[in-house]
Formats: structure tokens, C-alpha cells, sequence
């Protein structure tokens, strides 16, 4: 494979040179997987030497997991951000459904589904763990909201991620509704779901 295009070398701090390195190699992974790519092509596309890409991080496997855990961490902290932003569950299944669209967007997004990398044990705890306490919030509102159990309330949080996961890959990639409708929609069967488990319809 070719290497990708180059960016300028240019002077940068330890901080910021970091984060171009993810930002290069999150949108080089998406296009190209884990193992479509090497330190050499990714050092090349960042515009600097191999010495420089492995002082920051000391292997592929190593940059990969760094910019799975920021997606991760991303998602997470936007997640719990529209929840705690409103008092209203339903405002909240809608905005949690919101973020989930929007991550879609982001290439990072493709690095939590690429089947290979999860083979790897370090990536598959990493994506596993977020979904987890993601669902393990959610669930912690529902079941104060339906007066369920946890695990109870832990099962239909994870439909709800599975329903929000699902619903922004499908509308990335067909398209059709305006992104805002696509989650008034699922955002509304979601919320008609929980209601009928909470101490009356809503």
C-alpha cells in the first residue's frame, strides 16, 4: 500500500505533536484498519521520522489503544454531559440517542467496531468497558425512574445503546432523514418502550 499523504513538518510541543499523531492516525486507521497500516506509513503521514512517532508512542499497539481510550473517554464524558444537563428522562433518552449520531460522525467511531483490532484484549476491554458503564448510568436512571432492579434496569439500558448504536450507523450510511428527525424518532420508540415500565403509561 502507498503511504499516505504527508502532512508539513513543523516545530511542534511534545502536547500538541501527541495530538496530531492521533488525530493522523484515527482518520489513517479508520480508512486503512489496525493491520492495513505500519509505524512507518503513519510516521510518513504525520510528517515526521520513525524516532519521533515511537517517543511518543512505543508501538502501533500502543498508539492504537491511546486513541481508543479517548474515543472511549469522549463518548463516555458526552454521554454523561447530556444527562446530567436536564431533569427530564425523556430529554435525556433523546439527548444520549444525540451523542451517539454525532460520535457516528466522527471517524474514531469506526475504531471501536474494527473486528480485527478486537481481537486484541487491551481494545476489546477498553470498548466493552465504556459500553458498560454507559449502559450501567443509563440503567441507574431508569431504574430510579420504572422502580426496577439494576440488572433489570442494566438490560433495557443496553437496548437503548443497541437501538442509539445501531440507528446512527444505519443513518450515516443511507441517509434519507434529517439527522435531528432520525433521533426525535428513535429517541420517541425508545422512550414509548421504558414507559411501560414505569408506574404509568406515558
Amino acid at each position: 500500500m502507498a503511504s499516505p499523504t504527508a502532512e508539513p513538518r513543523t516545530r511542534l510541543s511534545a502536547p500538541e505533536r501527541r495530538s496530531q499523531l492521533l488525530d493522523v492516525a484515527g482518520r489513517l486507521f479508520a480508512d486503512h484498519s489496525y493491520h492495513g497500516l505500519s509505524m512507518e506509513q503513519l510516521a510518513d503521514a504525520a510528517g515526521v521520522s520513525k524516532p519521533v512517532l515511537y517517543q511518543h508512542f512505543p508501538s502501533k499497539r500502543a498508539l492504537y489503544l491511546a486513541l481508543v481510550h479517548d474515543a472511549t473517554a469522549e463518548l463516555e464524558s458526552k454521554v454523561r454531559t447530556a444527562l446530567e444537563g436536564t431533569t427530564d428522562n425523556r430529554a435525556r433518552v433523546e439527548g444520549a440517542i444525540a451523542v451517539y449520531f454525532d460520535f457516528v460522525e466522527d471517524r474514531r467511531f469506526q475504531l471501536l467496531f474494527d473486528m480485527p483490532a478486537l481481537n486484541d484484549a487491551g481494545v476489546r476491554d477498553a470498548v466493552e468497558g465504556v459500553i458498560a458503564r454507559i449502559a450501567h448510568t443509563v440503567g441507574q436512571l431508569i431504574a430510579a425512574d420504572a422502580g426496577l432492579s439494576g440488572q433489570a434496569a442494566d438490560i433495557l439500558a443496553m437496548g437503548v445503546l443497541g437501538l442509539a448504536t445501531e440507528g446512527a450507523r444505519w443513518q450515516l450510511e443511507h441517509g434519507g432523514l434529517d439527522k435531528a428527525e432520525a433521533v426525535r424518532l428513535l429517541a420517541r420508540l425508545a422512550w414509548r418502550g421504558l414507559g411501560s415500565f414505569g408506574p404509568e403509561s406515558r
